[in-house]
């Protein structure tokens, strides 16, 4: 199965178990997103991710450059609570 409809299959299936009001205030804050224009400005597939200092889950300052020495590095946004 491909990523567009496993995609598609998680988007349904979290429809059917979120609440109504809270799935409707996801969507406006998705559709404000696409409007505000900042698609245009994020990285693409295959773009080079500038080197940055963030702290990790346990609050310590991490380099992607000196985590790019050890193997590929998946980044993961935490949005917080709705």
């Amino acid at each position: 199965m491909s990523l567009e409809k496993k995609l598609v299959r998680q988007r349904e299936t979290s429809h059917k178990r979120i609440p109504e009001n809270k799935w409707e205030v996801m969507q406006r804050a998705a559709q404000d997103l696409a409007r505000s224009g900042i698609t245009e400005k994020c990285l693409r597939v295959g773009d080079t991710a500038p080197d940055f200092d963030l702290p990790n889950a346990l609050g310590k300052l991490v380099s992607l450059k000196e985590l790019l020495k050890t193997g590929p590095v998946v980044l993961s946004f935490y949005r917080g609570g709705w």
